[in-house]
């Protein structure tokens, strides 16, 4: 499932691999990629909560920021952020049966995660992250 639900290792200098496709992702994308990763995780565990939430929201703004906008990163940070939300629903729910939901939950996130992923995979760098002069 790529590096978001794996954790795979860079093979480059600053580069992860994307899977199904030979073009790395900058060293700024592939940390904020983990980060989400990681955010998600924390999110799903015991005493997941807000502040894993508002991390993973973080991250994706960030990642806005960096990126040429366009439609299809634009649809997948839509999905991870509302699969985000909805694990986030699980998290801050009452502890008890609703705890059940937190895998499935998780596990659709990651599937955005890598899904963003992906599409990440052909980006551009926005203005700012270009005026910013971020290593690309």
């Amino acid at each position: 499932m790529g590096v978001a639900a794996q954790g795979a290792a860079p093979e480059g200098p600053g580069l992860l691999s994307v899977e199904g496709r030979g073009r790395p992702l900058p060293q700024p994308l592939a940390s904020l990629i983990l980060a989400m990763d990681g955010a998600l995780a924390a999110l799903a565990e015991e005493g997941g909560g807000r502040d894993d939430l508002h991390a993973l929201r973080n991250h994706l703004s960030d990642l806005c920021v960096l990126t040429e906008e366009t439609p299809p990163i634009r649809r997948a940070v839509d999905r991870l952020a509302a699969a985000g939300d909805r694990l986030g629903e699980a998290a801050l729910a009452v502890r008890g049966h609703e705890r059940r939901w937190r895998s499935p939950r998780l596990g659709k996130a990651r599937r955005a995660l890598a899904s963003l992923q992906r599409v990440l995979a052909g980006a551009r760098p926005s203005r700012i992250a270009v005026r910013l002069d971020r290593d690309w």
